[in-house]
């Protein structure tokens, strides 16, 4: 028996048309990062292909391989020369040439793309079965399996693969659940052209077994392609050649980051694990580290942040099955970044955009019943990047509801948190100035600082049965800044300023001094006070709950007192707060908080995450609050 001859194979052309150098498949991504439209297909095809209820977990590995080891590549480069030549003058020759540049390398850098907990490609290659999953992904175009639980629907996939590879080349390798036997395939999108014999050919190459020539024929367990590790486990890897990121990424924070933006509520809920492998180290994308990753972006952790929501907003849609809308109301965002939604493979679709909502915020809808399911996949287009209401009947009726339940949502949240308000720009210069007040004399010798009243401008309204009610104006929603003091102590060598000494013939003539001295921090605990972190307060009054909102432009723990406001902003410094319990709520966790009449001890900020205290009241009063 003969050993087989496996290589690229490209069909004769024939009266069949001609393909030009850009693959039409692939420009369903043009515009798109090649890092998002990579993560976004492989992802959703390896959740799709879940095999039971253990995590799918993603290994993106990023390493050089010996140009002459790859598998069939000199007759591919034979028909990468030809087809530079016969493109040279059309459209999409720099990529051809490219191709070719990049084989002739003497190295290259691979991507591979493995998954974990998944069926792989089971089925058979044959002309026969073009519907397997085998044959769907390594030859098919347009072909999809018409499963409503599946994210994907136009079987372009795999058009991702060749458009991130300088050499328009990837290979597959796949174990399928329940076989021992590891299958080898390859694909190469390139252009119709002759051949060195003079044939026309068509312009995709197939990796099969050469001497065969009845059918498709792929290797079987083949030798690992050097440096990765062989397959031994169920699931798929897709070979990226020349990948064409390489140079600008090469640890693969791109990558991480598009995960984090695609596929971020997969993630949480313990769906999807992705890894990340480089030269330079290993990276990891789970349930319980995805709260430290998304702090590397500001995007990731507004939406991180919604969807620790801990009281989403739900209905039942006759329509759409359940429905939850998880928000982030957050005035320290730089820009308000709308609402994104998902469906079943928890991946992002749509951004709906409701620019009447007043206030900062980033929210997720999820939609990912069967029934919503099956409905939202209809009006995607290939990319799955949005919901188009022109792409089945009834669609705009569909999406109608959805926008509706986000608006209504929006606004109940909003208006449970803030209140009902008007903003006019420029009112305040018509107000009357807040006071400032220095309450606290300076200490002299000990290099204390002196610690004064705030302005802050928040306002509300105090309701309730009180024995002697008061009336205050309801002013505008405004942040003010916080910041924390230290005590500091003689005992120290460090430079610092301290009151003026005891003794001499000089009386003091003010309170306070800036003489140079030592000391270094004491050992108490530090007061937060205004300077470095944003503050605002607002009452439930469905609850009677009073909410903070403090955001940190630096990492401070300390303690935190709260002031009653009377008429005009004046502080109330005598006022005791009915305050019976707290709650601090940072990134999703919650934390109990200790207090002692209206000082809330020992919070932990951490710069530039907003988190939201939530304090229980004996009374249902609410409150026009400053800090002390």
């Amino acid at each position: 028996m003969n050993t087989p001859q496996f290589g690229f194979y490209f069909e004769k052309a024939l009266r069949g048309a001609a393909q030009g150098a850009i693959s039409p498949a692939e420009q369903f991504f043009e515009g798109s990062l090649a890092e998002s439209s990579l993560v976004r297909e492989t992802g959703q095809n390896s959740i799709d292909a879940r095999a039971g209820k253990d995590p799918v977990t993603m290994v993106f590995e990023l390493a050089d391989m010996a140009t002459d080891t790859i598998p069939g590549i000199a007759g591919l480069r034979s028909h990468l020369e030809q087809v530079e030549k016969h493109t040279r003058g059309s459209q999409g020759h720099k990529s051809m040439q490219l191709a070719h540049t990049t084989a002739n390398q003497e190295t290259v850098p691979v991507l591979r793309i493995s998954d974990y907990g998944t069926k792989g490609l089971a089925g058979s290659e044959s002309v026969n079965n073009p519907n397997s999953p085998l044959s769907a992904l390594t030859r098919g175009a347009g072909i999809s399996a018409d499963d409503g639980a599946r994210g994907g629907s136009f079987g372009i996939g795999s058009a991702v693969g060749p458009m991130a590879s300088n050499m328009s080349t990837v290979f597959y390798t796949s174990l399928p659940l329940n076989s021992s036997d590891v299958i080898f395939a390859g694909y190469s999108s390139l252009a119709t052209h002759r051949d060195a014999d003079g044939t026309w050919r068509v312009g995709d190459g197939f990796f099969t077994d050469l001497d065969y020539t009845e059918d498709f024929r792929y290797q079987r367990n083949p030798l690992p392609l050097a440096p990765f590790d062989a397959r031994t486990e169920p699931g798929t890897d897709t070979y990226v050649l020349g990948y064409r990121k390489a140079s600008v990424d090469p640890d693969l924070q791109h990558i991480k980051v598009a995960f984090m933006r695609n596929f971020l509520l997969a993630i949480h809920r313990g769906i999807l694990v992705v890894k990340g492998i480089t030269k330079s180290g290993v990276w990891q994308l789970d349930s319980t580290t995805l709260a430290g990753h998304v702090a590397e972006d500001p995007e990731a952790a507004a939406f991180y942040r919604a969807i620790n929501d801990p009281d989403p907003i739900t209905a039942i849609s006759p329509r759409f099955g359940k429905m939850s809308l998880h928000i982030n109301v957050d005035e320290s965002l730089d820009k308000t970044l709308h609402t994104i939604t998902v469906r079943a493979p928890l991946m992002k679709i749509d951004t709906f955009r409701h620019n009447s909502i007043p206030v900062k915020y980033a929210a997720v809808l999820e939609c990912s019943d069967d029934k919503g399911n099956t409905l939202l996949r209809a009006l995607e287009p290939p990319q799955h990047h949005r919901w188009d209401p022109e792409r089945a009947p009834g669609g705009r009726f569909h999406l109608d509801e959805l926008k509706k339940f986000v608006r209504e949502g929006l606004r109940s949240r909003v208006k449970q948190q803030i209140g009902d308000k008007v903003e006019i720009k420029g009112l305040a210069r018509f107000l009357p100035a807040q006071l400032s007040q220095d309450t606290t004399p300076a200490t002299e010798n000990t290099g204390t600082p002196t610690s004064g009243a705030g302005t802050e401008k928040e306002s509300s309204t105090v309701h309730g049965a009180e024995e002697a009610p008061r009336k205050a104006p309801i002013g505008g929603r405004k942040t003010v800044k916080v910041g924390v003091r230290t005590a500091a102590d003689g005992a120290g060598d460090s430079p610092t300023d301290k009151g003026k000494d005891a003794g001499g013939s000089n009386k003091r003539q003010k309170k306070g001094g800036k003489m140079p001295g030592t000391g270094q921090q004491g050992e108490g605990t530090s007061r937060i006070t205004t300077g470095d972190v944003r503050f605002r307060s607002w009452s439930d009054a469905s609850t009677g709950h009073l909410y903070l909102a403090l955001t940190a432009h630096e990492d401070i723990t300390g303690d935190l007192e709260l002031v009653a406001l009377g008429p005009g902003g004046s502080m109330e410094d005598d006022y005791k707060l009915p305050i019976t319990k707290g709650v601090m709520v940072t990134n999703g966790t919650a934390a109990p908080l200790s207090h002692q009449e209206n000082v809330l001890s020992n919070l932990q900020l951490q710069a530039g995450v907003t988190s939201q205290i939530r304090l229980t009241l004996s009374s249902a009063h609410r409150y026009r609050l400053g800090i002390k």
